[in-house]
């Protein structure tokens, strides 16, 4: 995700209702540079392959999302405050 969108994606994702929520994410991925698109789509497949095998190695998407939001989803300035 660009930084520049931070703010979006992070107000988007606090929207109650799940319908509006959902479109307005879908929105903004769409939105996105499209090598961020590509590497993203590439990224969520990999990432929905390793989830579909939590069983075996405990990465359910709670873990993978523990493990890459930071990495994903970050301010320009990197505080990790308002991670």
């Amino acid at each position: 995700f660009s930084s520049d969108k931070y703010a979006d994606f992070i107000d988007a994702n606090r929207k109650e209702d799940p319908v509006e929520r959902l479109k307005t994410l879908k929105r903004l991925i769409h939105d996105l540079p499209e090598h961020h698109y590509e590497t993203l789509k590439f990224l969520s497949a990999h990432l929905k392959t390793v989830a579909e095998n939590s069983e075996k190695n405990k990465m359910e998407p709670r873990n993978l999302a523990i493990v890459f939001g930071p990495t994903l989803v970050r301010t320009s300035d990197d505080n990790m405050t308002h991670m």
